[in-house]
């Protein structure tokens, strides 16, 4: 019997996202690693949202949280401009002007969290950067949140879980609790493979790298795997 030649597998990329719901640069982030994953063909990859969520003090303003974030000497519309021109490469509109209230995201992420059991959490978290950043929609309203998983087409089991306040509520917390246990404060960050950390927002070359580094180890040589979930 003849030897068939058989293409090495490709290896599995697990992507561990940090990030929060609210946050620009998470949004570019997260935009700029799907145009990267899109450059890769055949490797299984595996998307673990962790949330660090917001609690946002009633009637607080996103503005004014936005500019406590922004280095020394950063002005607040420099750095919107530049969030804008990044996200105009990304297919992203922001529209800063229509952003009023910080909103509190545990909900959001409780979504993101029982999305993903159906395996459309990354549908999710971009239905809702664009309902943020976008549209303007308050994503702390439970009923936004609702036409938002409708929209997603997640099964009815997920959008009646939904309304169970407690449903995946613990997961949410616990997933918070061990990001804040591991010193990270300030998103976003992406772990690929439990080896290559890509800290703050990268633009699509960067990920490109980290992802070959995390595939090929051989390029570069682990001193720990590092495990968050």
């Amino acid at each position: 019997m003849p030897n068939v030649l058989r293409p090495p597998a490709v290896p599995a990329l697990e992507l561990d996202l940090i990030g929060d719901l609210t946050c620009p640069w998470t949004f570019v982030g997260k935009r700029s690693l799907d145009r990267a994953l899109e450059r890769l063909y055949g490797s299984p990859q595996v998307l673990r949202w962790h949330g660090l969520p917001v609690k946002a003090a009633a009637g607080a303003s996103w503005h004014e949280h936005f500019a406590s974030r922004l280095p020394p000497g950063a002005t607040v519309a420099s750095v919107q401009r530049g969030l804008q021109e990044a996200g105009e490469e990304l297919g992203i509109a922001f529209h800063f002007d229509r952003l009023r209230q910080l909103p509190d995201t545990h909900e959001a992420h409780r979504l993101v969290r029982l999305a993903a059991r159906e395996g459309r959490q990354a549908v999710v978290i971009d239905a809702l950067f664009r309902a943020f950043f976008e549209d303007g929609r308050d994503i702390a309203d439970r009923a936004v949140l609702g036409e938002i998983a409708q929209d997603c087409r997640l099964n009815s089991d997920t959008c009646a879980a939904f309304q169970d306040r407690a449903a995946a509520r613990g997961d949410v917390d616990a997933a918070e609790r061990r990001m804040r246990g591991l010193g990270i404060a300030v998103v976003p960050n992406l772990l690929i493979n439990g080896r290559v950390l890509v800290p703050g927002p990268a633009d699509v070359s960067t990920y490109v790298h980290a992802l070959d580094q995390a595939l090929f180890p051989e390029l570069r040589a682990p001193q720990n795997r590092r495990l968050l979930h």
